[in-house]
């Protein structure tokens, strides 16, 4: 016996004019644009405190180690003065009194944080140094021509929700940036 024969458009629903839809396609690729903004976005707006924090005491740590190493080459004694009320730090020779000049710049070696781009969500804390041998200031730390520091102490750098210490050891003069 023969089947009866249907016809298959029959079966099909008709077809709706007012289906509006997206198409899987078209949906990955606005979450896929989503997605790369957001990466880019996102780390711009959250934790550039931290990040500056991080940086300036990863320069201050150099600049200290700088001055040491200046102290020893040229015999003389070198001192870093840190100024936490204007968010400044300098490296002079200690026998003049005179600002040392900045290795790349040539310009007197002052660090303005509130007036160097990118700083502008930092605070330069605390410093504490031992007062003694050549240092009366505990906001600095005297290098003399062996290197050797006046006397430990520290120097604090704020940003964001992030706190770093400098330390300078005595005897040694080394230098170490921890979180506290």
């Amino acid at each position: 016996m023969a089947r009866p024969q249907t016809n298959p458009a029959s079966n099909r629903r008709p077809a709706s004019k007012n289906v509006q839809a997206f198409t899987l396609v078209e949906l990955l690729v606005v979450v896929l644009i989503m997605a790369i903004a957001g990466a880019m976005i996102i780390p711009m707006m959250t934790g550039t405190g931290e990040m500056q924090a991080l940086s300036a005491a990863r320069m201050i740590a150099t600049d200290i180690q700088y001055a040491q190493s200046y102290a020893i080459t040229n015999q003389l004694d070198v001192t870093v003065q840190f100024n936490p009320a204007i968010d400044r730090y300098t490296l002079s020779n200690t026998n003049t009194g005179g600002t040392l000049h900045h290795p790349m710049t040539g310009k007197d070696y002052i660090v303005d944080f509130r007036t160097q781009d990118g700083f502008d969500r930092l605070d330069l804390g605390p410093a504490s140094f031992v007062v003694g041998n050549g240092n009366n200031d505990p906001n600095s730390v005297v290098f003399d021509e062996l290197g050797s520091p006046s006397g430990g102490g520290s120097v604090i750098v704020l940003g964001g929700s992030q706190t770093y210490r400098i330390d300078v050891t005595s005897v040694t003069g080394t230098v170490s940036v921890v979180t506290p």
